[in-house]
């Protein structure tokens, strides 16, 4: 089996830059950029599971996404030793995993769903489409012209990566609707229609060496995309369950004990592939997660000390989530597109990826959403609501934001609501934890005002 995965326009950028002389591939050379940048920066300040400030054990956006890169070049290391003749660039795997949660607001998904709130007239908001612009637009590394915005023309480029690189960044093949943003309080999965003709010029490039017959009722997804997707699936459902022991939110055996309510959820939300799975087999799932650790035949005296040793112990917990991702990982399976390379798919076994769902929504739904994680997320909506409220009415003589954001947003007229609201949702989607929660005490209570820390 060979196959060729990557041509020439796959390099190409959306905005031309001198060849540079340099041992670098476009792709390291993209990969640079990301990690260079100060949204990936920021990644260390914002939530992904707990608030950042509860305990430095626990993971934030930056040390899940370099997880998932780990996870992602394993897989494609992988899949590049099983299948000869197949050869997936790791480092743009890696370049994708790490900018796979770029486009994530404070507070996590309860950020998301304020900042949709905001944006329901203007085209909405999603984690996954605001990665999209961060790259292409926000982040300031290349421009055209010595402006950012000029008589209304928007002139930046964000980190200009290659067009397969951008793919790579591509989760979902369709636009989000502007009929169904304004009717739904969540965000909708997809890219901003700003961006069609971005996602256009994208696919434009990627797909030319093949005619429309070969990817004709394919969903646009990489090879590069997929794995990213599965390694984070991967990561979220084996290193959070580690946060949740730590945080003494779970141990094995309230998992396994768990009430039918919670199992119910799990089951209407898991992605199963259309199957039906009863609550009986959930637990049997659940069970099957900590073979070879805790054996559940046993005195229940011994069941109580292995699994508390489990939820305690540093070092069980490492070997634990160490294995689960290994047993997933061995678990892959490479599909390829004979007719579109680039289309290839990645997958786990139905075993596994029952238990991958599962564990993920088990997850969500015992630790994520629940009470003491919703008075977080409460108070994190209600900052960003607030934050919105108050930058998108600022005037430019008294104005209230960052100067490079403000020459941003005064570029555009006050009748350009719709640009104007954008601008202010890119800056609130930027922002750390703690950098919304300072700005918003330094806006409504009575923290101690400075002039020498800047907005």
């Amino acid at each position: 089996m060979s196959c060729i995965l990557y041509h020439k326009k796959d390099y190409y950028r959306a905005l031309e830059e001198p060849e540079q002389k340099t041992h670098a591939s476009p792709f390291r050379r993209d990969y640079a950029r990301v990690i260079h940048s100060a949204s990936f920066r920021r990644l260390q300040g914002k939530t992904q599971i707990f608030p950042c400030v509860e305990s430095d054990f626990f993971r934030n956006r930056l040390t899940h996404s370099l997880e998932v890169a780990q996870v992602a070049k394993s897989i494609a290391s992988m899949v590049n030793d099983a299948h000869a003749g197949v050869q997936i660039d790791t480092d743009l795997v890696e370049t994708a995993a790490l900018c796979h949660d770029i486009g994530h607001p404070p507070f996590g998904h309860n950020g998301e769903k304020a900042l949709h709130a905001k944006m329901r007239e203007y085209g909405g908001f999603e984690g996954n489409a605001q990665t999209l612009r961060v790259v292409t637009k926000t982040e300031k590394k290349v421009l055209l012209g010595d402006v950012p915005v000029y008589d209304g023309v928007d002139n930046r480029y964000g980190l200009n990566l290659t067009y397969r690189t951008l793919a790579s960044l591509l989760k979902y093949d369709h636009a989000i609707p502007a009929y169904i943003v304004n009717l739904s309080d969540t965000p909708i999965k997809g890219y901003y229609a700003s961006e069609k003709q971005l996602v256009h010029n994208i696919k434009k490039h990627v797909l030319s060496p093949y005619s429309p017959e070969d990817y004709k009722g394919k969903a646009f997804k990489t090879i590069e995309c997929d794995i990213m997707d599965l390694a984070d699936d991967i990561a979220y459902s084996t290193y959070d369950i580690e946060d949740a022991f730590k945080g003494g939110f779970l141990d094995p055996l309230s998992i396994v004990n768990a009430g039918d309510d919670l199992l119910m959820k799990v089951q209407e939300e898991a992605h199963l592939g259309g199957l039906k799975v009863s609550l009986s087999e959930i637990r049997e799932i659940l069970k099957s997660i900590f073979n070879g650790i805790i054996n559940f035949n046993a005195p229940m005296s011994d069941i109580y000390q292995r699994s508390q040793s489990l939820a305690n112990s540093s070092y069980l917990r490492t070997r634990f989530t160490s294995n689960l991702v290994h047993y997933y990982i061995s678990n892959v399976q490479f599909t390829l597109d004979a007719a579109c390379p680039v289309l290839s798919k990645v997958s786990l076994t139905q075993e596994v990826q029952k238990q991958v769902e599962v564990l993920k929504y088990f997850i969500y739904a015992s630790v994520i959403n629940s009470p003491k994680m919703n008075i977080i997320r409460y108070r994190g909506r209600d900052i960003i609501s607030a934050l919105f409220d108050i930058l998108i009415d600022t005037e430019e003589e008294t104005s209230l934001i960052p100067e490079d954001v403000g020459e941003v947003f005064y570029s555009f007229s006050k009748d350009d609501q719709a640009n104007r609201a954008r601008v202010i949702c890119d800056f609130i989607a930027s922002m750390t934890d703690r950098y919304a929660i300072e700005l918003y005490s330094r806006f409504k209570s009575d923290t101690p005002q400075t002039i020498f820390k800047p907005v």
